[in-house]
């Protein structure tokens, strides 16, 4: 703190042994003594509160910070509960629209039966080009 080497200091104790005089000098180091006792002392004091301070103000943003983070994980819980709602809600939906769109699947055709449709259909054409009407081929059939 002060650059001071023993030479200095050799020469402030001769100063101070001229000035004072043997008899105060023991009581005016002792004096000295207590006074830098005392100001270490207060300076560690303000340290240690300034440290203790500038902790709890770090424990203050960090609490802060943990409600914000406990915060957000409710938020996030909640939506993603929900959008899993909604998702199952959407699929039980879907499945009953398809369950209730479902055509049972037409018979499957014999040969025959289809060659016999097949026929039909060409009598049906060829009477109808020649000007026959539906009447006709109904008495006819029947």
């Amino acid at each position: 703190m002060f650059d001071v080497g023993l030479s200095e200091l050799l020469v402030i104790g001769l100063v101070a042994l001229i000035v004072l005089g043997p008899k105060r000098l023991p009581e005016m180091a002792r004096a000295a003594g207590r006074w830098t006792a005392r100001i270490r002392r207060f300076v560690s004091e303000v340290k240690s509160d300034f440290d203790r301070e500038l902790h709890n103000a770090e424990l203050t943003e960090l609490h802060k910070l943990k409600q914000e983070l406990d915060e957000t994980r409710h938020v996030m819980e909640d939506s993603s509960s929900k959008l899993m709602q909604d998702l199952q809600t959407v699929e039980a939906r879907t499945a009953a629209a398809a369950a209730a769109n479902t055509i049972a699947p037409p018979a499957p055709e014999t040969p025959s039966t289809a060659r016999k449709k097949k026929s039909r259909r060409k009598k049906t054409a060829a009477k109808s080009r020649h000007g026959r009407t539906k009447r006709i081929q109904r008495a006819r059939r029947g």
